[in-house]
């Protein structure tokens, strides 16, 4: 669950801080990328790869809400209140909680921006065939070895949709993030980002409000 947790929180930031510390090639680059995600809400599926295993997901964002759905985990955000499902062996929990400003730095990309700006450089690594696709490669690299994440690196296509990520831990461990459809310029119906009591029924609520 950790995992997850960690690859969310790598995954929401990266779709917020794309222009961070960076220069020339670079930051054109990032800026292109960055303006895919300032169209109304969007849409994104990826798949995890992580030595074998495949986990699939989907992250929807508009404004400063979200919500993030894997098997193993799902979040809700409403931009005041958050919503965490864990389920384990047919066992769920739902925690609900309004982050304090302190605790919002783990969950709101938009605080987590300033994180990246300061601890992380941009490297425009040029243009690189995967799988006979053209794709623009950047790296960013921590600053120092104190980060959760020690390397990032994201290949895009042409006009700027993100086309994957490879996150690289401090003990080395990789996961690498395809995204598997890409929309954005939409509108969500407000109970995108609050949890469904209906849909989701729970064995144990934990009110940490």
């Amino acid at each position: 669950m950790q995992r997850i947790k960690s690859i969310f929180l790598v995954l929401i930031t990266t779709c917020f801080a794309l222009p961070i510390s960076a220069q020339g090639a670079a930051e054109v680059w990032l800026k292109k990328a960055a303006s895919k995600f300032e169209q109304k809400g969007v849409d994104l599926s990826f798949r995890i790869n992580e030595d074998g295993i495949r986990l699939n997901g989907k992250l929807l964002i508009e404004g400063k809400k979200f919500s993030f759905h894997t098997d193993e985990m799902k979040i809700w955000y409403d931009g005041t209140t958050q919503w965490t499902l864990q389920t384990d062996d047919d066992y769920s929990e739902l925690y609900i909680s309004e982050p304090t400003p302190e605790e919002q730095q783990g969950i709101n990309p938009y605080l987590l921006l300033g994180s990246y700006q300061k601890h992380f450089t941009a490297f425009d690594e040029g243009e690189k065939n995967i799988n006979g696709q053209l794709l623009h490669k950047i790296t960013l690299k921590a600053k120092d070895d104190q980060q959760e994440l020690s390397q990032l690196t994201l290949y895009i296509y042409g006009d700027g949709t993100p086309a994957a990520l490879i996150l690289t831990f401090p003990d080395n461990r990789k996961y690498k993030i395809e995204v598997q459809s890409f929309r954005n310029g939409l509108t969500f119906p407000q109970q995108t980002f609050t949890y469904q009591e209906k849909e989701y029924p729970v064995n144990e609520k934990i009110d940490m409000r």
